[in-house]
């Protein structure tokens, strides 16, 4: 196995109790993932597929509008614990019912190996500039090995056992994956239970299960062996005598039952029609691979010497995060990223596409912080063909958005609730929380908006982003009201997910999210002021709806100027009403800095250090991963490196397992982050990837500020092929030497303004068809199309 800077190695196998998949190696196309655990006896690979999900149930939304009508008058007579209400109870009267859907674990390869004498030298690891995972250890004189991928240009997995001599005696079997850590399966999964087979006909083992509708799905696999016996047994096929094995994998999925045996049939013909060696097929994916892989580089110039995980982690925990971790940390949520969805799948979920269990807490696609987290780094990581997936699954679900718009609160547009399955888009989590939260679709506009800036795409725009945008604007239009003042009156509001401080129970009564039911939150204002600007820029530049542009503007003019509370930092509540609350995850009311760009140094900047005072007052016991990686990226935005470095630190110390995995809690129960019941999320590690290119560079249309929150660790580094809305960057520095350079590649004709590091004295621009001039301290670059300017420091 190699020990290089695109490899994670363990020495350990998995031993997460409560379940193997846990501590898996993920490998996947976007579509289909693979989670090898196990080992030197029995190595599993659990199989699941981006499009099949289970568990979950579709409500008929009954029209309530008139609850809603009855919400807004209690709340106007400042009944704001039983207006919150409303909704949610005509609903429960009325037996409305809606549950999300779960991941429904397609099947699982299990191989067992034979032993000789017991094993030693075990190492297993991911290759991510491959794809590739796998396991090398020795048995007696026998060094053995096991290795898989999914392969991005035939959708087929592909897994090499070998050994360095004729001594391989193994099992293969399909069947149902079941994790020995949970019974959720039994209690879940009967439609499974009930109609699971294995069909095995040497050399090809088959197998297939219902889902709940009856549609059957399942895997056709064949094996291929070098040397040595292969024969049917009752346990599944049989090889003996072997030094190489190789076994391929097709899988399908909602097809009608009675077409089993015909779809079986053509998967097998598929599989014999590949005249290929492991290693070609491996060539020929790697090439795909790193198309996306590559596309953006980063290194933090920490030398050669490479450490194993578990090695990395007791450093990080010990005292800090040793460059390696931090680099490869960036790495691996990349390689996740684009191994767990593609342009045309469905969007990466919270646990990618390897959850190995049947009914997993918040499986689901979440829109109050984690999907938009998962989405942050692919901007500026230069992955934005991937938000296409994202965008598809929003706007394919629009007439269902429409119906709850509707039924809910007798408006147009849409209504997107905060979480969402592939098969269920109705209202569900019937909870005041979720239910009187409005503000989905406004962030999720943010995305659309930033992929135009970014590509210009017009096929794009015409296609998904209107169209979405329009739904957006028209619920937003019905649904404010305004004071006699003129001032908007935006109700209900939620901050996600908390409670204002004046309506906290008292601390012996533990009650989730007991009155989250207000009015102008901070979120949603900034929310709705960043939409109207970013669709009426999009409107006069397409010269479109120009009879609704001045309600808009009547909108955007009714939004107040952001409070201070008598703590010195912005109010979560921009009503007098609503008291702070510091002891919660979220970070809501920082939106206007992050991730928003309304407030930076170019505009409002006499506002950030009352936003930075709001988020010192968040407390550290109240965090999760995800929201430790979010601040980071605050702080960045601050120009705090020590802050952002600090939060992943912290990070990494409480909620990262030895293959990276994160949690959403502190799983030790330490004094890092809440003390819960602890699910893998992997949000945070792309969130972790975001908040390494936040200290790195930041970015807006008309600002790029470069190394912005420099950690005093990073003192020397790269980074290629980094994005901006209207181009490329590439940088080199070293603080220790005072040196830089920095190149920007011009897609389009451009200004931009710049901000370079303090720790330079002065710099000096080599420009190619453009300008440079300083103004107040930044440097205002105009470019042509194609030009390029390179920045360098003077010695």
């Amino acid at each position: 196995m190699r020990r290089d800077k695109d490899t994670l190695f363990m020495r350990y196998p998995s031993t997460w109790w409560h379940g193997l998949w846990m501590e898996g190696l993920p490998s996947g196309n976007g579509e289909i993932g693979i989670n090898v655990h196990g080992g030197v006896k029995e190595e599993i690979t659990l199989i699941q597929h981006h499009d099949l999900w289970h568990n979950g149930e579709a409500g008929n939304l009954p029209d309530v509008k008139e609850a809603f009508v009855r919400l807004r008058k209690k709340m106007n007579e400042e009944d704001f614990q039983n207006a919150g209400w409303e909704v949610v109870n005509e609903l429960r009267k009325q037996n409305y019912d809606s549950k999300l859907e779960s991941q429904l674990p397609l099947a699982a390869v299990r191989i067992q190996i034979v032993p000789k004498e017991g094993f030693s030298h075990y190492i297993r690891g991911i290759h991510m500039d491959t794809g590739e995972v796998g396991c090398e250890w020795s048995d007696a004189s026998s060094q053995r090995s096991s290795y898989s991928f999914v392969s991005r240009t035939r959708g087929i997995i592909c897994k090499k056992i070998t050994s360095s001599q004729k001594d391989l005696h193994l099992i293969f079997n399909i069947d149902m994956y079941e994790n020995d850590g949970s019974n959720r399966a039994k209690e879940l999964a009967q439609h499974v239970i009930g109609t699971r087979k294995t069909i095995v006909e040497a050399p090809y083992i088959c197998y297939t299960a219902q889902d709940e509708e009856g549609n059957v799905y399942g895997a056709a696999a064949k094996l291929v062996v070098k040397d040595g016996n292969l024969e049917e047994s009752p346990l599944g096929i049989k090889v003996q005598n072997s030094s190489e094995v190789v076994l391929m994998v097709k899988c399908f999925i909602k097809e009608p039952a009675e077409k089993e045996k015909a779809v079986l049939e053509k998967l097998k013909e598929d599989l014999d029609a590949i005249d290929f060696t492991y290693e070609e097929l491996l060539s020929e994916h790697v090439k795909e691979h790193q198309r996306w892989y590559h596309s953006a580089e980063i290194s933090l110039e920490y030398g050669n010497e490479y450490h194993c995980n578990e090695d990395l982690l007791a450093m990080a925990y010990s005292d800090e995060q040793p460059l390696e971790l931090i680099e490869k940390m960036w790495r691996y949520g990349r390689y996740l990223f684009i191994s767990g969805t593609s342009p045309v799948s469905n969007p990466f979920p919270m646990y990618g596409l390897w959850c190995g269990d049947y009914g997993m807490q918040w499986s689901h696609n979440m829109a109050n912080e984690n999907i938009q987290m998962i989405y942050w780094h692919s901007f500026v990581g230069n992955l934005l063909p991937f938000q296409k997936g994202f965008y598809q699954y929003y706007c394919d679900r629009i007439p269902d958005f429409q119906n709850n718009a509707k039924q809910l609160f007798g408006m147009r547009g849409i209504y997107i609730p905060a979480g969402t399955t592939p098969g269920v888009s109705a209202l569900n989590q019937v909870v005041p929380v979720i239910v009187n939260w409005v503000s989905a679709a406004g962030w999720l506009a943010q995305h659309y908006c930033d992929y135009y800036w970014y590509t210009q795409d017009a096929a794009c725009l015409e296609r998904l982003i209107l169209p979405f945008l329009k739904e957006v604007a028209d619920f937003y239009e019905d649904f404010i009201t305004f004071y006699p003042d003129g001032s908007i009156h935006f109700y209900p509001s939620v901050s996600p997910e908390n409670t204002p401080g004046n309506y906290m129970p008292p601390e012996h009564l533990q009650i989730p999210h007991p009155m989250p039911t207000t009015v102008n939150s901070t979120i949603d204002l900034a929310i709705v002021k960043e939409f109207f600007t970013n669709l009426m820029k999009i409107a006069k530049e397409q010269g479109i709806y120009g009879d609704r542009y001045g309600l808009w503007e009547k909108i955007i003019a009714s939004i107040p100027a952001y409070a201070v509370n008598e703590q010195g930092g912005i109010k979560e509540w921009q009503d007098e009403r609503f008291q702070e609350r510091h002891a919660h995850r979220h970070l809501s009311h920082i939106y206007p800095v992050f991730p928003g760009k309304e407030v930076n140094k170019l505009h409002h900047k006499e506002l950030l250090p009352a936003f930075r005072r709001a988020v010192d007052l968040r407390e550290i016991d109240a965090q999760t991963s995800w929201s430790l990686a979010h601040m980071s990226a605050i702080y960045s935005r601050f120009e705090d490196g020590e802050a952002a470095m600090k939060c992943l630190d912290n990070l990494a110390k409480s909620a990262m397992t030895n293959n990276f995995f994160t949690f959403h809690n502190d799983w030790r129960k330490m004094n890092i982050s809440l003390n819960a019941d602890c699910p893998i999320q992997l949000d945070a590690v792309m969130g972790y990837v975001n908040a390494v290119q936040e200290m790195l560079l930041y970015v807006s249309e008309d600002l790029i500020k470069f190394l912005p929150a420099l950690p005093e660790r990073f003192v020397k580094g790269k980074a290629r092929s980094l994005r901006y809305s209207n181009g490329y960057i590439d940088m080199v520095w070293n603080k220790q030497r005072k040196e830089i350079e920095i190149a920007l590649k011009a897609i389009r004709k451009h200004t931009v303004y710049v901000q370079l590091p303090d720790f330079a004295d002065a710099y000096f621009f080599i420009c190619e068809k453009g300008t440079a001039e300083k103004e107040e301290g930044l440097y205002r670059v105009s470019l042509e199309q194609g030009a390029s300017v390179v920045i360098k420091n003077i010695m």
